[in-house]
């Protein structure tokens, strides 16, 4: 599962209630990019989900661990730009733009992948049935590099790294704005 399917993914089942994502794409190269983080989901949605390979694809570079309790999917993926955002034809893509400085900018369509957000909203009845799912889980896509150029995200106190996070809650919160995209330009 590349990076976009897995936030993709990621995204639609969060925003269920019943997932956490953590995901890093550290950009390496002008066309290098490597991408580790992990989806996180209780053992009963692992369950009504078809089990692990619906979850969690082995070949696409997914390590599945199962308890009693809960399934967690560790990903890693190694390569170029179009193979690390690959997505499936018609949904929205990050990009990765090499800027012939030594920087590239990386965009993700954030308010593209969280457009089910106002269905949500829109009915009462929904949200007060989803909001107790949604409380305390967290959706988070960080951007890694030799240095943060710049960043609409949060850019950490090492200048490393530069993130987009929202408690999942948020999402039900008719004054919360998600963001048009996540983008940061980084030094590799």
């Amino acid at each position: 599962m590349r990076m976009l399917k897995m936030a993709a993914f990621g995204a639609a089942m969060a925003l269920s209630g019943c997932i956490d994502v953590d995901m890093t794409a550290t950009i390496l190269g002008a066309d290098h990019a490597q991408v580790n983080g992990f989806m996180q989901v209780d053992r009963q949605t692992l369950d009504m989900m078809g089990g692990g390979a619906a979850f969690c694809n082995e070949e696409e570079g997914g390590t599945l661990t199962v308890t009693d309790t809960e399934a967690r999917c560790d990903m890693h993926v190694d390569g170029t730009f179009a193979e690390v955002f690959e997505g499936d034809p018609g949904e929205p893509v990050p990009t990765a733009t090499d800027l012939g400085d030594g920087t590239v900018r990386v965009v993700f369509p954030i308010a593209a992948m969280t457009a089910d957000t106002a269905e949500m909203r829109a009915d009462p009845q929904m949200a007060a049935m989803m909001a107790p799912m949604l409380e305390g889980h967290v959706f988070t896509m960080r951007i890694a590099g030799a240095e943060i150029v710049s960043s609409n995200g949060v850019i950490a106190e090492d200048g490393k790294s530069a993130s987009f996070t929202f408690p999942l809650a948020e999402a039900l919160n008719p004054d919360y704005v998600f963001p048009e995209t996540f983008e940061t330009v980084v030094r590799y």
